[in-house]
């Protein structure tokens, strides 16, 4: 989870725009962010590590 956040954080794309790319609403990245991740499945994390990490492999 810190490696997703932190790529959030450095990324150039805003949460909105992430949320956007990988087809989940906003609160999901919401959530993720202030550390709720068990309102994310492993589907849905691993789905946001794609959209924001240029090689597209979970960690």
């Amino acid at each position: 989870m810190r490696i997703i956040t932190r790529l959030i954080a450095v990324s150039d794309l805003g949460s909105r725009e992430i949320a956007r790319r990988a087809g989940l609403p906003m609160q999901k990245i919401s959530d993720l962010l202030s550390g709720k991740l068990e309102h994310l499945t492993i589907d849905e994390l691993r789905l946001v590590y794609r959209t924001i990490d240029p090689s597209g492999s979970p960690p």
